[in-house]
């Protein structure tokens, strides 16, 4: 069978297709996920299998995607490790017994978590049945710094306060903290790929947060391990969370592709990541706001960046927003984008 246009592309592989998907693109704008979530709550989704397939495959049927990523969550390794996971309204999500110093790290259930999140390898597995032969199926997780600060504050949303104080006060416990979610990250997306999925992202959302200095004496090196493990099965996204700062230390952190924040342009990202020797596709890079413009807008903004991607020479490029799509994305706009992408590659 050949291989799909997306992971041909995140190999670095010429691609006769321009490879298209949206972060996000299972949620809150499509009115029969709203249908769903009226009467199932997140975390119920999540864990039936076919509930969460069904998600999975929702904008598939309305749009013209080149994937599906399975609809999860990056807290689920938490709470297959013992943490309860709740939904406050309008607060995030809240993970219960923060893991803060050695006794609740020791209390985490390392050697159940294995059997405790087969139900998204469940939902993978019916997800990818019903794929057309040119969808690729992806799958991800939190890299170990992001996951780390859930699991550690209790919550998102906040200044990191406990996070830095473990690991400003406690170096060398925090570390192993990381080391240990760096293996979890490991099996859990293992778990994944003998599932089906066919290319993982890693995302690292609050990477930022952390000072370079602290991010590579405490993280970098464990993040690195996932990357080079994982990447050795199937293509890695890495996506080192918003604007540039990470993007000039990705050291051994090589992942197949790197997601760029629209913060950052294609042009300045494939810069600095060349200043480091590494030539790598690039995945992004909309504003996910500018689907809420008129149709001339979109497709203006949507062609800017192929042409900003195709003047770069780049090995690769996948088409997507610079963060997850919104509850106010106009299914309309998604629709003029990929048909911008489709246009361009024939032209």
């Amino acid at each position: 069978m050949a291989e799909k246009p997306l992971v041909l592309t995140a190999k670095g592989l010429p691609s006769q297709a321009y490879p298209v998907w949206f972060l996000r693109q299972a949620g809150r704008y499509l009115p029969e996920y709203r249908s769903l979530r009226a009467h199932h709550e997140f975390l119920e989704l999540c864990k039936d299998p076919k509930l969460a397939a069904e998600v999975t495959l929702q904008p598939l049927r309305r749009l013209d995607l080149d994937a599906a990523i399975i609809f999860s969550d990056i807290l689920i390794p938490a709470v297959a490790l013992g943490q309860k996971l709740s939904f406050a309204k309008d607060e995030g999500p809240r993970l219960s017994d923060p893991v803060r110093d050695a006794r609740s790290m020791a209390n985490l259930a390392i050697d159940k978590c294995h059997t405790a999140w087969n139900f998204v390898g469940d939902a993978i597995a019916l997800a990818k049945a019903s794929l057309a032969p040119h969808q690729t199926m992806i799958g991800f997780a939190g890299a170990p710094f992001t996951l780390a600060t859930y699991m550690i504050e209790g919550q998102g949303g906040t200044h990191l306060v406990e996070t830095k104080r473990l690991a400003f006060c406690q170096r060398s416990l925090f570390k192993q903290f990381i080391w240990q979610l760096a293996e979890v990250t490991i099996a859990y997306l293992q778990m994944q790929i003998q599932a089906g999925a066919e290319l993982v992202m890693l995302f690292d959302t609050w990477a930022q947060q952390f000072a370079r200095r602290d991010f590579a004496e405490l993280v970098s090196e464990a993040t690195g391990c996932i990357i080079q493990k994982i990447s050795q099965q199937v293509p890695v996204i890495y996506y080192p969370g918003q604007g540039s700062d990470r993007l000039h230390e990705l050291g051994d952190r090589v992942p197949s592709v790197v997601a760029v924040d629209w913060r950052t342009s294609l042009s300045q990202a494939d810069k600095i990541l060349r200043e480091q020797g590494i030539f790598c596709p690039l995945q992004g890079n909309l504003d996910p706001l500018v689907l809420i413009g008129d149709e001339t807008f979109v497709r203006s903004r949507v062609r800017k960046i192929l042409e900003e991607a195709k003047s770069l020479n780049l090995p690769g490029h996948i088409f997507n927003v610079g963060h997850g799509l919104l509850p106010v994305t106009s299914i309309a706009a998604l629709t003029w984008a990929i048909d911008e992408v489709r246009a361009f590659a024939k032209s």
